[in-house]
């Protein structure tokens, strides 16, 4: 579904992404890992196009994106929850909700299946974006990525700062859109035991370089948590 070749960037004369490749096969749940600074989020942040990589290529259903900006990836059917959440504070929640569908003609409400999702959103609609705690939070910014109806949802590390019992609810929501509905996810994450729950594949980062990756369930074997831990 999602293909990235001989990715790189530059910040400055830091070299942060260097010739990253790997694939995002579709309807499964894949997990992005690696250790804070490692340029994760530089290269989420590429594949949405909100920074442009120096050179590479980012391909989606075989066909290059690497020129469209970020409002027609969106409409291509790729979402995105960043890292830190970033939703509307002064805005409600139906309001933060409802800017999700900016891409969608006519979406003047919030569908159902949003609030079967997420309950505590729909308990919540009318109170603003930054009366909500970190968790409520989390799931408003996830619950307004999916007003694009997306195909690809793609999540910078959901887990920061969250309670476990959210956690868990947030994985098990992961899982069912990927089990129920088809979609395909791409998850960024730090956090082993969570990631190793929910992989079908997964890939390793450190220091800008795709270190290694392969199945969800042959992480213990490979090591995959020595990796993130050096």
């Amino acid at each position: 579904m999602l293909d990235v070749t001989g990715l790189n960037q530059f910040y400055g004369g830091s070299h942060i992404l260097r010739d990253v490749t790997m694939h995002v096969p579709q309807g499964s749940l894949t997990v992005l890992l690696g250790r804070n600074g490692v340029g994760k989020t530089t290269l989420m942040r590429c594949l949405m196009g909100v920074v442009r990589a120096k050179n590479g290529t980012i391909a989606w259903h075989g066909q290059t994106i690497d020129a469209l900006a970020p409002p027609a990836r969106v409409a291509r059917g790729i979402a995105y929850v960043p890292q830190g959440r970033e939703i509307f504070a002064r805005l409600t929640v139906e309001e933060n909700l409802l800017v999700g569908a900016a891409s969608k003609r006519g979406v003047s409400q919030v569908p159902e299946r949003i609030y079967t999702l997420f309950p505590v959103l729909k308990d919540m609609r009318k109170r603003r974006g930054g009366d909500l705690s970190g968790g409520q939070q989390q799931q408003l910014a996830i619950g307004r990525a999916l007003m694009s109806e997306p195909r690809l949802l793609i999540l910078d590390e959901p887990t920061e700062g969250i309670q476990p019992s959210i956690i868990q609810e947030i994985g098990r929501t992961l899982r069912k859109l990927v089990d129920e509905t088809g979609m395909t996810v791409l998850l960024v994450e730090q956090y082993y035991d969570f990631a190793k729950a929910l992989a079908d594949h997964y890939w390793v980062m450190r220091r800008g370089e795709i270190v290694a990756g392969g199945a969800g369930s042959e992480m213990e074997a490979a090591g995959v948590r020595e990796m993130i831990a050096v």
